[in-house]
């Protein structure tokens, strides 16, 4: 496997992140997806918590990122295709788990298709 861009990789997990910024806002998915979680935004502790998820959140991301950047180098196409529909539908599989509604669990799944895409993108044109 080829090394990826870490130029890419940052700027992907960077990209990834206001992306899921816009995405869970209260303007697009956030409000319906709070309340399909069972997360009460207005509460004192949705920040220490959010703050938590985000850290891991980054993790995931920038790994992702680099895996993705590294496949799209070597020109893996199959394996990415794979590698972000399993990611996809753990996250709908884990969220239908935990009780979540079926709109959060899908938007949480849709979430990762879209922005493997941008990080491709990002690894395409970086």
């Amino acid at each position: 496997m080829t090394e990826a861009s870490l130029l890419a990789v940052i700027v992907a997990t960077v990209l990834s992140f206001v992306l899921g910024g816009v995405w869970y806002s209260p303007r697009v998915f956030g409000t319906r997806w709070a309340e399909g979680v069972g997360i009460d935004l207005e509460s004192e502790d949705a920040g220490k918590h959010a703050i938590k998820a985000l850290s891991v959140q980054f993790v995931s991301t920038l790994l992702l990122a680099w895996v993705l950047g590294a496949m799209v180098d070597a020109g893996e196409w199959l394996m990415i295709t794979a590698t972000v529909g399993v990611a996809s539908v753990i996250l709908i599989s884990a969220g239908l788990f935990h009780r979540n509604s079926n709109f959060a669990a899908v938007i949480e799944g849709v979430f990762v298709v879209v922005m493997a895409a941008l990080m491709i993108v990002v690894h395409l044109v970086l």
